[in-house]
């Protein structure tokens, strides 16, 4: 079965700067969103992030300015799985604590990207 066709949100492709720190504050880094849906992104990082890590991301998306802060949990990582990073380096994260008007952002912008 087509792992794509087991999902739950419709997903985009994207390039988005996003700021990934571990909520300890240990480790905090500028990486790039590649895709996204409402459940979760993938974010492509030189150093991927091991299964189970908690993180906090802040991110703003390409056409709105105001600022989405949500924490994420790392649900496959590059690390542990090379092949599902499709030739990238990176990790699977899912949202999580993510407000509604942040989730009204995001589902504007990936009908947007769907529809063009």
């Amino acid at each position: 079965m087509n792992p794509s066709s087991r999902r739950e949100h419709k997903r985009v492709s994207a390039i988005i700067g996003v700021k990934v720190r571990s909520p300890d504050g240990r480790r905090s880094s500028a990486e790039q969103i590649r895709n996204v849906s409402l459940g979760g992104v993938f974010i492509e990082m030189k150093d991927p992030l091991p299964f189970g890590t908690d993180i906090d991301l802040e991110f703003s998306l390409p056409v709105d300015p105001r600022v989405i802060k949500c924490k994420g949990f790392v649900v496959w990582s590059t690390k542990d799985s090379p092949e599902r990073g499709q030739g990238k380096e990176g990790i699977g994260v899912r949202l999580m604590e993510i407000g509604v008007r942040e989730m009204r952002l995001l589902n504007e912008f990936i009908e947007r990207q769907i529809s063009e």
